[in-house]
């Protein structure tokens, strides 16, 4: 101990010496290696990260209490020696190979410090489980909840001072201290094989580390004389190398004419202030600069403005350097500025020359968005011209510069469209827009067009690569490889890299991992900022908020960074940014994507496998062994702390997976696709120490050796010894049984799954970390509603059967108030529990008072007839925003509006005994079987309903006051003020509502995209705007609707064209029961519906579309053609049922022709249909083959009660190859069956010919060889003979044929 510690007292003046070094800012490292970068953060904030993680009051307690204290406190000193020479050499030049492989290592051996940390925590929480002492605080934060502050640790001189006055403790103690660690007592905690084994781990790794850290700073020291590479100076200059100006260098813009036109106008315009900003936001190379050079030498801007100046900001945003470069344009003597050190006779001077004109400013590349302070500083002088309708047009990659600077909504940019991209790029691959020479070369470069998304800075380095030869080796080459082959400073890569620089270190770390996934993935937000917080990249310095908050802000950020984009509620990565993420986690990341795969390099520690491409096909074609070959290049495997697989393929390559997952010993993250009989085996495979993420998804292979995803979840019991596990995800669906030591999962944050999984778990209070828990009361210690008590870290907490809960002490275990992250609480009992004791019930309501700032409330099954207290006090419940209650039959008074001041959706359900409700301005209010509801009243007009976004109202009989459809008059000459959000509008069973209203204007609601109205039996005529679904039950007045009737258009409907429109948008439409409406055209009105369903309309048959199959029935129909079904909108159509039609006579051949993609048809108990008539423009014609009516894809024919015959049917099949099913039922025309031989002419017949052979001829069905491959089942059932007829009855040659059956008499050969 004295020794090392005497070796260490040698260092100290050597880092001393280091001192004097100024830090600076990071700059980029090559993506090839450390050599010719610089030191950057990355390794400091990795050993930052493990001194705040794991040296903490808890573990270090333990630590001394096994004996392996003085070990740890070495590993912890020589951290600090470490992290000191990497905070003194930051910014340092790399250019000598050994010192770029000594840090190499150093990052390497902080790999291995965190992994020998991590296992002795786990070792500590599996003693305190075993011991029975539940869970302690987790581990990642100090006693007091923070961690160490990154300034600190940056600072050496505290370093130095620290580490010495440690060395003099461990000097004075060091030998107490080794006699109290090697006491008997403690001894047997911790076995001594594994405690020898970690002792040895730590010291080696000591060492190592001592010896390269002397490495870096001998290294560094020798060099100290040497230039730095980036000084806080230089550093700005490498940042604004990238230098934009007015100055047009494009020979032409393409495709942005548009945009130009929208922001002249913004500009000219101007807006009523003296001074208006004018973002436009898009990411790096999308041509935003271009954009603002376009504008900005357009005749209108230079017409219009007094002043025009262009300035280039970058990412060092200074207020006075700004200042000067826009006096550098408006005044000519730069004596009178240049020497002036005060920034406010510098505004003087620029306020004098700005003076009454009128100016254009141009902020291009604009960074800054947090010093609001200096933009303030900077705009004074501006804003003091006097002159209105001056503008800033300021450039930016972040939306919340935007957000900082505007007073008009940002121009948001994206890529250029197909047509004008393709000419830039023929351009720049050609040297000419114009070029129409090799179609190949053509063909080549729109492959590599359509990858570039329209990226306009892509379009130029990929365009310029394919210039130095325009041949088709050379562009071939290109094509396959044109990713790699960017290194030019004007590439879109290096653009986009440097917005990646900009980045903190930990947003760097949860960027770059996002290469393991899929291309083009839609990221669940949730699920991406689990994966980060698994590897430790999220860490939150505000004990008040959880990870998940923390990691969902840097998500934010990098939305906000243009990093990724959100896509409703998913986000993604562009094809650059996401090949950006690949080149910048080379060194840890790896992806196997199908047998296509980059070099494996040795220090990766993260891998996904993507087989995506081999899903579709069958199990015997997938190639194991290639895929084998590939995965054996993984190494060393047991750094590995990632493996993802994608795919349902991918379960062919379980084998190799069990070594993979045997030899991973440091997993942290495991993503794969199991089946049942190796989901336990891959599981128990697994080194328990690291493991935070498991999510596996269960792969059957069908019948068909096709893979299908199910949910049959299995939860095997070696999961139960995960104890640093954090997410859990099964799938939400299935039931089966949990293993009875779940609760041993202390750490586990989320578990996904249904919910009896949840309700099963006994002793769930030991599971202090949860986040979301569904649990259900039942009488039991194990299951006990205490079990709540220490849960407090919930977020979402569901719980049911209250009714097993008996009074207010037993709720108030619970500890609802002190669950301060609750945001969603639901509570119910069963039904008719609590109808015998609404007043133990009203008790036990009242013992779950829950904390001040739950955001969602739902109650259901409540017995008692009033409020809890605290949920109509008015200080209880603040920030409430979503009430629902459910089948509290008693209840009878709410809490008013002033109660719930932030309340935004209301939703009342089976309220049986309430009478009157008073509601705010909401967002959502939905009121469903309300027997005895008689008013629902609030503020009239625009107050009560401009935010309402969704409002239903269904079976309440008895409402006879609704404030919102107090006056037809008003609500005409209004609704498009008053409602203009609302999004869906349904109706229902309310007869004194709308009960006098002929006709409903609706045409006005722009924003309405759903419309439900059943049982308003007084609406004449409805008027409706743009709708995607539609919905009218039991209208039996109704007669006009837009669009859809023959009526001619009223002065409240849409116009022609409108109506077109709308009836186009819409997704689903529903009619039932509408005798009056005539509907004049054919349906359904476009191929974007997906939910049909049309009955009870006299003039149409019963339609429907549902479980994949449209189904038409009718007992008028007898013709069916184009009139009445719109065949052309029913293209994507895979399975037709036509039934239940007696007087069917005639199909149209020509509309069947249109069903291209028919997979399935069905035709039953149609006896009027003999086929002998089926299409009578073909006998006209005397010229269409079967083929009219056979789609090429149609794979199952079933007839069954139809007059079709044998010889019409023939004639059918002979035109299908593809056949695999025939199912003929009860068809008295069929009467003999017999196979054609191949020397027989098939599907030459025309369907004429069919129709006018002989009688004897048509009831004979000749399987025709055309089939012999395809056929798989044939299913003939006959209620007349069957008899056979000539011609071949054995089937030897039907090779693919598996099933037969018939009930005559003879029997078929099967093969």
């Amino acid at each position: 101990m004295q020794l090392w510690c005497q070796d260490l007292t040698h260092v100290l003046p050597c880092l001393l010496l280091l001192l004097p070094l100024p830090c600076c800012l990071r700059c980029a490292g090559e993506m090839s290696g450390l050599l010719g970068t610089v030191v950057d953060a990355a390794i400091g904030w990795l050993v930052e990260s493990i001194l705040g993680n794991f040296f903490t009051g808890h573990m270090e307690s333990w630590i001394r209490e096994i004996g392996l204290a003085e070990d740890v406190e070495k590993l912890k000193f020589q951290m600090r020696y470490v992290q000191m020479v990497l905070a003194a050499a930051k910014g340092r030049r790399i250019d000598n190979m050994p010192l770029a492989q000594s840090l190499d290592d150093l990052r390497e051996l902080l790999y291995d410090s965190e992994d020998v940390m991590d296992e002795l925590d786990y070792y500590r929480l599996q003693q305190q489980i075993e011991e029975g002492k539940g869970c302690t605080a987790p581990t990642g934060t100090n006693p007091d909840g923070s961690y160490v502050s990154s300034s600190t640790l940056s600072s050496v001189v505290k370093l130095v001072l620290s580490a010495t006055s440690q060395i003099t403790v461990w000097i004075s103690r060091g030998r107490k201290r080794k006699r109290e660690e090697e006491g008997p007592a403690h001894c047997n905690i911790l076995p001594f094989e594994i405690k020898d084994n970690i002792s040895k781990r730590i010291n080696v790794i000591v060492n190592l580390l001592h010896s390269n850290g002397n490495s870096v700073q001998g290294a560094l020291q020798l060099e100290i004389l040497r230039p730095m590479a980036a000084s806080s100076k230089s550093q700005n200059i490498t940042r604004n190398a990238h230098m934009t100006t007015s100055h047009s260098i494009e020979r032409q813009v393409y495709g942005r004419d548009a945009e130009r036109d929208e922001i002249i106008d913004l500009l000219i315009k101007g807006g009523s202030s003296d001074l208006n900003v004018l973002p436009v936001v898009g990411i790096g190379g999308i041509g935003k600069t271009t954009l603002a050079r376009y504008v900005y030498h357009d005749e209108r801007i230079i017409n219009h403005f007094d002043l025009k100046m262009w300035i280039c900001v970058s990412t060092n945003f200074s207020e006075r350097r700004l200042t000067i470069e826009i006096l550098e344009h408006v005044c000519k003597d730069r004596q009178e500025y240049e020497n002036v050190s005060n920034f406010n006779v510098l505004q003087d001077i620029l306020l004098k020359y700005i003076r009454k004109k009128r100016f254009l400013l141009v902020l291009d590349d604009m960074w800054e968005d947090k010093d609001k302070i200096g933009w303030i500083k900077l705009l004074a002088p501006l804003k003091g011209n006097k002159v209105s309708g001056c503008m800033i047009l300021a450039t930016t990659r972040m939306k919340s510069v935007a957000e900082m600077i505007q007073t008009m909504d940002e121009v948001r940019m994206s890529g250029l469209n197909e047509k004008e991209f393709w000419l830039l790029f023929k351009a720049c691959a050609f040297g000419n827009e114009n070029y129409e020479g090799d179609p190949y070369l053509q063909s080549i470069g729109k492959q590599i067009a359509k990858a570039l998304k329209g990226c306009p800075l892509a379009a130029q380095s990929v365009g310029a690569l394919l210039n130095i030869s325009v041949s088709d080796k050379h562009w071939r080459t290109v094509r396959d490889k044109w990713r790699s082959l960017q290194e030019d400073a004007d590439d879109i890569l290096p653009v986009l890299k440097l917005s990646y620089d900009y980045l903190p270190v930990y947003l760097q770390h949860c960027f770059s991992y996002c290469s393991l996934f899929p291309e083009d993935k839609q990221f669940d937000g949730k699920e991406l900022v689990h994966a980060w917080i698994s590897q430790n990249f999220v860490r939150c310095e505000d004990p008040t908020m959880k990870l998940e908050e923390t990691g969902q802000r840097y998500l934010d950020r990098l939305v906000d960074l243009c990093f990724f984009q959100k896509v409703g509620s998913k986000y993604v990565l562009h094809d650059l940014m996401h090949e950006l993420a690949g080149k910048v986690s080379s060194n840890e990341c790896a992806t196997v994507h199908g047998l296509k795969h980059e070099e494996i390099r040795s220090s990766v520690r993260h891998l996904s496998i993507i087989t995506t491409a081999f899903d579709k096909d069958k199990l015997d074609s997938f190639p194991i062994e290639k895929f084998d070959k590939i995965l054996q290049k993984v190494g060393p495997s047991h750094k590995l702390r990632t493996l993802m697989l994608f795919g349902r393929s991918s379960i062919n390559l379980l084998r190799s997976l069990h070594t993979l997952c045997r030899e991973a010993k440091c997993l942290r993250f495991l993503r794969i696709y199991v089946t049942d009989a190796d989901i336990s085996s891959i599981l128990s495979l697994l080194n328990p120490y690291h493991l935070r993420y498991v999510k596996y998804i269960h792969v059957v292979i069908t019948d068909r050796s096709l893979y299908r995803v199910y949910d049959n979840n299995v939860f095997p019991q070696a999961l139960t010894r995960f104890y640093h596990l954090q997410v859990l995800n099964a799938g939400i669906s299935g039931n089966f049984p949990v293993p009875t030591d779940m609760h041993n999962l202390v750490n586990l944050r989320h578990l996904i799954s249904h919910e009896k999984v949840h309700q099963a778990i006994a002793c769930v209070g030991n599971m202090t970390s949860l986040q979301e828990l569904s649990f259900k009361v039942q009488n039991g210690g194990s299951f006990e509603i205490r079990q709540l008590q220490s849960l407090n870290e919930l977020v979402v907490l569901q719980i049911s059967q209250l009714e097993n809960v008996n009074t207010k002490e037993e709720a108030s275990a619970a500890s609802l108030l002190d669950k301060e992250y609750l945001e969603a609480l639901s509570l119910s009992w069963e039904d008719n529990s609590t109808s015998l004791q609404p007043e133990a019930a009203k008790d036990v309501l009242e013992g779950l008072q829950p904390h001040q700032d739950l955001k969602t409330l739902e109650i259901t099954g409540y017995g008692g007839a009033t409020s809890p207290t605290w949920l109509s006090n008015t200080s209880s419940l603040i920030l409430l925003r979503t009430l629902h209650l459910e089948k509290c039959r008693e209840w009878q008074i709410l809490p008013t509006p002033e109660m719930l001041p932030f309340l935004r959706k209301l939703t009342l359900i089976r309220m049986f005994n309430l009478l009157e409700i008073s509601v705010p301005s909401l967002e959502e209010l939905i009121l469903i079987d309300m027997p005895k509801l008689e008013k629902c009243t609030g503020s009239y007009g625009m107050e009560l309903t401009y935010n309402l976004r969704v409002l239903m109202i269904k079976n309440c009989p008895q409402l006879n006051e609704l404030t919102l459809f107090q006056s037809y008059s008003s609500f005409d000459a209004e609704q498009k003020s008053w409602f203009p959000s609302l999004r869906k509008l349904s109706i229902g069973q309310c007869p004194h509502i709308l009960n006098n209203w002929s006709l409903l204007p609706l045409g006005e609601m722009g924003a309405l995209k759903e419309l439900e109205l059943m049982d308003l039996h007084v609406v004449r005529e409805l008027a409706v705007p743009s709708l995607e679904k539609l919905v009218l039950i039991k209208m039996p007045s109704l007669e006009v609707c837009s669009s859809l009737t023959t009526s001619p258009p009223l002065q409240l409907l849409p116009s022609q064209g409108d109506q077109k429109g709308w009836l186009l948008s819409l997704l689903g439409l529903t009619i039932h029961e509408c005798p009056s409406l005539i509907v004049s055209h054919p349906l359904p009105p476009s191929a974007l519906v997906s939910e049909f369903s049309m009955r009870g309309v006299s003039t149409l048959p019963t339609m429907r579309i549902k479980y994949g199959w449209f189904k038409i029935e009718s007992n008028v129909l007898s013709v069916l053609d184009n009139s009445i079904l719109a065949f052309h909108n029913l293209r994507g159509i895979r399975r037709l049922r036509i039934e239940n039609c007696p007087n069917l006579v005639s199909l149209s051949s020509e509309a069947f022709r249109q069903l291209t993609a028919l997979e399935h048809l069905v035709i039953k108990d149609c006896p009027n249909l003999t086929m002998s008539n089926i299409m009578p423009e073909v006998v006209q014609e005397n010229s269409t083959s079967a083929s009219s009516l056979v789609p090429p894809s149609l794979r199952s024919v079933n007839i069954s009660t139809c007059g079709v015959t044998g010889r019409w049917l023939s004639q059918l099949l002979s035109h299908l190859q593809s056949l695999e099913e025939l199912l003929l039922t009860d068809c008295p025309q069929v009467k003999f069956l017999s196979i054609s031989q191949p020397t027989e002419t098939e599907g030459t017949s025309s369907l004429a010919s069919a129709v006018m052979t002989s009688a004897q001829d048509e009831h004979e069905l000749k399987l025709p060889y055309n089939l012999l491959c395809s056929l798989k089942v044939l299913w003939i059932q006959q209620s007349l003979d069957l008899e056979s007829c000539g011609g071949s009855r054995d089937f030897t040659g039907f090779t693919s044929l598996t099933e037969v059956a018939n009930t005559n008499a003879f029997t078929f050969a099967i093969p």
